[in-house]
């Protein structure tokens, strides 16, 4: 089997050392030759062992504290300094599942010429886990928001089919998927790879990089073509669903709010009838709580495990926080308006 190079990139500032030990340990066990692995940490300015632990682990380090509010910047600079032929943004709360998983999102680079990027088909977890962590992992991703509007590139555990997109070809190891703006969902994270050689395309001013408007861009630009691995990759969400809402809102702020009209991708497109439906569907399913309880059961019939039954509770969690993030900054703006 040919064996592409691969650079590695990891966003890290005051990461949970046992975690990232337990991510550097899972890389460290990959079926893959270390000579075609490159692994480049991106820190904001770590005041604990976050780069100790990093450089034991043979990482090549670089410190930018004047980036440490700016973590996507820090990832298009990651991506700037990368050398090698394929991208794979692992984070610090990443662990690959399995000794093959790097060999195994390797392959449709090879096989495949037009796929420009792939991902997991699911999320994991180990059982000792929060169970907020546990019920992110199950649904497939950190907000249930992003699913009910069909734009989790994931598989919730009781799905086992994919269907977004147009499928273009199926096997036993990774699907093949083409999107188009109406279907595009929410990619570049979380143990995403990408060809390097597209991504410089559209990293022209590495500061100002945005994952989810780099993969939109690149459809425009004709990139459109996928390979969904079947295997997971394990994503630490935390314990605390109202501390994890609080990181949702801050980086709605930061990257969405203060930049709307500059924004090419829309998780939530106000332009989008289909978006508009699905919002207001989650919205209402939300607040009744019942069809919410129907997806835990259906969910934990599939895969039983309790953390299922936090979904109604996330769903209304979410509500309330978008609600009052979009209060702000409505005030954010209109305040503005009046300084003018």
């Amino acid at each position: 089997m040919i064996y592409p190079t691969v650079s590695i990139i990891t966003l890290t500032y005051n990461t949970n050392i046992p975690l990232w030990k337990k991510t550097l340990e899972a890389l460290k066990r990959q079926q893959y030759p270390k000579k075609n692995i490159e692994h480049l940490v991106m820190d904001g300015g770590s005041v604990n062992d976050t780069i100790a632990v990093a450089k034991k682990y043979g990482c090549k380090t670089y410190i930018l504290p004047d980036f440490k509010d700016n973590s996507e910047g820090r990832k298009g600079l990651g991506i700037e300094k990368a050398k090698n032929e394929l991208i794979l943004f692992l984070e610090a709360d990443n662990i690959m599942v399995g000794d093959d998983w790097l060999m195994r999102m390797t392959e449709p680079f090879v096989r495949e010429k037009k796929v420009i990027a792939s991902y997991s088909i699911y999320n994991d977890y180990e059982p000792q886990m929060p169970a907020l962590t546990r019920y992110c992992n199950l649904i497939g991703i950190n907000d249930p928001t992003v699913w009910y509007l069909g734009k989790s590139e994931k598989l919730a555990r009781f799905e086992t089919r994919y269907t977004k997109g147009l499928i273009r070809s199926d096997n036993n190891r990774y699907t093949v998927v083409s999107f188009d703006k109406r279907t595009l969902p929410v990619l570049g994270d979380n143990g995403h790879m990408v060809r390097r050689s597209v991504l410089s395309k559209v990293n022209t001013n590495p500061e100002d990089f945005l994952h989810t408007d780099s993969f939109a861009k690149l459809l425009r630009m004709g990139y459109d073509t996928y390979a969904v691995v079947k295997n997971s990759i394990i994503h630490y969400s935390g314990s605390n669903i109202f501390h994890l809402y609080k990181r949702r809102m801050t980086f709605k702020a930061e990257f969405f709010d203060a930049n709307r009209k500059k924004r090419i991708y829309y998780v939530f497109d106000k332009n989008s009838y289909e978006d508009r439906k699905n919002l207001f569907l989650f919205v209402l399913f939300s607040l009744t709580l019942v069809q919410p309880m129907w997806v835990a059961i259906r969910g934990y019939i599939a895969k039983p495990d309790s953390a299922w039954f936090l979904h109604p509770v996330v769903c209304f969690v979410a509500v309330v926080s978008y609600c009052l993030s979009e209060c702000l900054a409505v005030f954010h703006r209109v305040g503005l308006k009046h300084m003018q």
